[in-house]
């Protein structure tokens, strides 16, 4: 019998339901215990005048009757710790004839699965074929679902070993299928100001890639025609990878950027071989810095690095949080937010991390050869760079690297170390020759010393990360080389030193304050750069309050910047997810005001606010987002005393496979592919916009690579003709990889049956039904109502409520004949 639960809310149905879920609660609680000798007490069950006992009696025996497979060899999904790891084929066998099931667990296979077998307290029964983990190892479970053939095994985390926990097999790692896609981000603004007059501006990013066997193609492309009209077309990168099978790592040719780790990254076109973490364990893992900053309108921000853009996004009026970033483990971010009236503000975001600490015996490394590659300038001299690190024994890492090219060279050796209490620290000494001619027939040497701290203390308080850098005279980045050779007027001088930071205290349960600073000084110049950044949050009776103070400044220059604000959001009781936002901004330059009420319904939200600038203008803006399947599409219009404006946006993606052509949202890096053939609508809780279109496919945007990735189907907007057998399904796709998986669905008739027997009265409770072939097509409930999945045509079924000839009829039924009634097919029947 199969429920649909929506059902129970139709009004014939309500008798029937809550008789149909006992029953099925029955027959699961009745086959936990497959030894229990269990029955049902047909007294507490209501029957019609005139019903037998005997007869439910005989009808729930059936019920808790459980069929155990036979011992053989099966393939069944294996789970650790509710983690999927992959199907594995195992022998099982009976404990006594008449005892469930058990499998035969080998020694190697539970070490495949992170067991560590020195935890095994009886050393020889590690030489056995078959372990009986539950008694060797205290704590541990092994149970056996025969009807879903899947075997859940739980191991204590003690006698895991930590570099297999979470771990997946390799051999399940999905190349995926051929595919071909294009994820966009279009974007226009146009404006009319007093004092400038009509402008305009149009944006477009292209991230695009070819997926052929386990190679992977993919291109960053950007078109932009600025508020002056000046077109421009840039290529951020486009390069071709592959897994490198036993290496942990991948190769990639084209334009890439070589390891940040050691050296500053540097944009290439060559060969790269590298490591890639997210092949291993959750034990042993990168960076990407938030971006926070507040808005005065609706404003357009854009993060460029090395001087490509390489993110761009539309933020509302407000403070803002960007933590979606795929960048490097260090840099320089520079950051420019375009106000809807023109104005444009930029900041520099420098970040690192202390990710140079490895765990013991793990290696990372990357090496790469090829040609220099900037934005800007014509120099693209040969080089070549390789890095290595190794976590030795007393919690240190060893690390270092050589970089070779024509005129420059530098060695870089470096340890860091836990100290335990007192926080990590790394220290690492480069030394650079650089040949500066023919601006200057001199070849320069130097030292660069670095040292970074990171610490967590008991009060709360997070010292995340402390960095110093000191340079001597004579030393030269590979990029400070590249703009000195080549007479770049942006080269101003190289780095002395460089210090950065960022302190983060909790505040009891509901408040934190955060702390970030740099400052940078140089050689050939007397000015020094700095900048904070001070921020409180905490919330109260589900009010929340931020409070935020920047400067950034430039000795021996005009001047400084420095701002303060208070954020107030104020959840609201309409509407859903409905937010009153209250800002105020002090500046040099004078003061800002803002409110804002944003909200969200499904997949439209919006935003309405008015603003008084520092300038004590009056601005008015109303932006609308919608999220379909298909695509995001996005408006908004400002209107001010001396400006106003209007902008789109829409981003999305399309991918073609053998089938066709899917449209979905913005693809990220390692995509799904979701086929329920046929039928439309059927929603993936991945992704709360993606549906199924009348083909049945839905894109999945965003995967795990290399870990088990669960893909369940959202059917509570189906219709009940609509039957799938199993709605969720774990997937595992290597990095870039596009994994199709396709769901078994068909059409199906619900039929409800009123069922009287010559007497016409109900047929007994508890009655099953057979089709043909002698399967129980479901059980009938409360005055002879039973619900039934059938497949079209005239079919014939048998009731049995004993074992007398005369405990039995026949029913004829034709689905297609009987009208239906939301959804469902319902029709009174004799049974004869």
């Amino acid at each position: 019998m199969t429920l649909q639960p929506h059902g129970c809310r139709r009004p014939r149905l309500r008798l029937f339901c809550p008789t149909a879920l006992c029953l099925w609660a029955g027959a699961v609680l009745a086959s936990t215990d497959p030894q229990a000798d269990t029955e049902f007490q047909a007294s507490f069950l209501y029957l019609s005048p005139g019903q037998p006992r005997a007869n439910a009696a005989h009808a729930l025996r059936g019920l808790s009757e459980h069929k155990e497979l036979p011992p053989g060899r099966y393939p069944v999904e294996v789970l650790v710790n509710l983690s999927v790891v992959g199907v594995h084929e195992l022998d099982f066998e009976a404990a006594s004839p008449d005892g469930p099931l058990q499998p035969c667990l080998a020694p190697d296979l539970l070490s495949e699965l992170g067991l560590r077998l020195e935890a095994i307290a009886d050393a020889s029964a590690a030489a056995s074929a078959c372990l009986d983990l539950t008694r060797l190892v205290p704590g541990a479970r092994v149970d056996f679902d025969s009807r879903q053939l899947r075997l859940a095994i739980s191991i204590p985390q003690i006698a895991l070993r930590r570099d297999r926990f979470a771990q997946v097999d390799p051999a399940t790692w999905d190349d995926g299928i051929s595919a071909a896609f294009v994820s966009y981000q279009a974007s226009m603004q146009r404006s009319d100001s007093r004092t400038r007059g009509r402008y305009s501006s149009e944006d477009l990013y292209l991230n695009s890639g070819v997926n052929l066997g386990g190679w992977r193609l993919r291109s960053n492309q950007s078109w932009r025609r600025d508020l002056d009209g000046r077109q421009t077309w840039t290529r951020a990168y486009t390069y071709a990878q592959h897994d490198l099978p036993g290496t942990w790592g991948n190769v990639t040719l084209g334009e890439t950027f070589t390891s940040s780790d050691v050296f500053s990254g540097i944009p290439v076109v060559g060969v790269r071989l590298a490591s890639d973490f997210d092949m291993l364990p959750d034990a042993m893992r990168s960076y990407a810095p938030t971006l926070r900053g507040v808005a005065q309108t609706r404003a357009k921000l854009e993060v460029w690095q090395n001087g490509y853009p390489i993110y761009s996004t539309y933020v509302s009026p407000g403070p803002y949080a960007i933590d979606d970033l795929n960048v490097g483990a260090s840099g320089e971010l520079e950051v420019v937010l375009t106000e809807a009236d023109g104005q444009v503000r930029r900041f520099t975001q420098p970040y690192t991390s202390i990710t140079n600490l490895l765990r013991p015996g793990v290696w990372r490394y990357s090496t790469t050869l090829g040609r220099y590659n900037p934005a800007f300038g014509s120099q693209n001299p040969l080089l070549w760079q390789t890095t290595m690190a190794k976590g030795v024994a007393w919690n240190a890492t060893l690390y270092g690297g050589l970089m070779a090219s024509q005129g420059y060279t530098a060695e870089a050796v470096g340890i860091a170390k836990d100290l335990g209490d007192l926080g990590a620290l790394s220290f690492d000494v480069t030394h650079a020759r650089s040949d500066i001619s023919p601006v200057e027939q001199a070849t320069l040497q130097g030292l660069s010393y670095s040292a970074r701290y990171s610490k967590s203390f008991g009060s709360g308080m997070q010292l995340r990360f402390a960095g110093y850098r000191y340079s001597t005279q004579g030393y030269r980045d590979f990029d400070e080389w590249i703009s000195q050779r080549s007479s770049d007027r942006r080269f101003l001088g190289s780095r002395r030193s460089r210090l950065e930071g960022s302190i983060n205290q909790r505040i009891g349960e509901r408040s934190n304050l955060s702390l970030t600073f740099s400052q940078q000084y140089y050689w050939q110049r007397s000015d020094s750069h700095r900048q904070f950044q001070l921020n409180f949050t905490t919330t109260h009776k589900g009010i929340s309050y931020s409070l935020q103070g920047s400067q950034s400044l430039t000795a021996n220059a005009a001047g400084s910047d420095r701002q303060f604000g208070l954020s107030v959001s104020i959840p609201l009781e309409f509407g859903r997810n409905s937010t009153l936002s209250l800002d105020l901004q002090h500046s040099a330059h004078g003061t800002s005001q803002r409110a804002a009420l944003s909200s969200q319904f499904r997949q439209v939200g919006y935003n309405a606010s008015v603003a008084v600038n520092e300038r004590q203008q009056q601005s008015a803006g109303l932006s609308v987002a919608y999220q379909a399947p298909q695509a995001s599409i996005g408006a908004g219009i400002t209107a001010a005393d001396d400006h106003h404006s209007l902008s789109l946006n829409l981003s999305g993606a399309a991918l073609l496979h053998e089938d066709g052509v899917e449209l979905g949202p913005y693809l990220g890096e390692t995509i799904g592919l979701v086929h329920v053939p046929d039928v439309a609508g059927v929603g993936v809780q991945n992704h709360s916009a993606s549906r199924t279109n009348a083909k049945g496919y839905a894109l999945i945007p965003h995967l795990r690579p290399y870990r088990a990735n669960q893909v369940v189907l959202d059917t509570n907007q189906l219709g009940p003709e609509i039957e799938i057998d199993n709605g969720s399904a774990t997937v595992v796709p290597r990095r870039g990889a596009v994994v199709k998986h396709e769901f078994s669905a068909r059409q199906t008739n619900r039929v409800v049956l009123t069922l009287l027997d010559a007497q016409h009265e109900p047929l007994p409770f508890g009655t099953p039904l057979h089709d043909a072939q002698s399967n129980v097509l479901g059980i009938v409930g409360q005055a002879g109502q039973a619900m039934l999945s059938m497949h079209s045509g005239m079919q014939r079924l048998e009731a049995r409520w004993g074992d007398a000839p005369t405990d039995r009829c026949l029913i004829q039924v034709d689905p297609e004949s009987i009208a239906h009634v939301q959804g469902y097919r319902l029709e009174t029947l004799i049974c004869e």
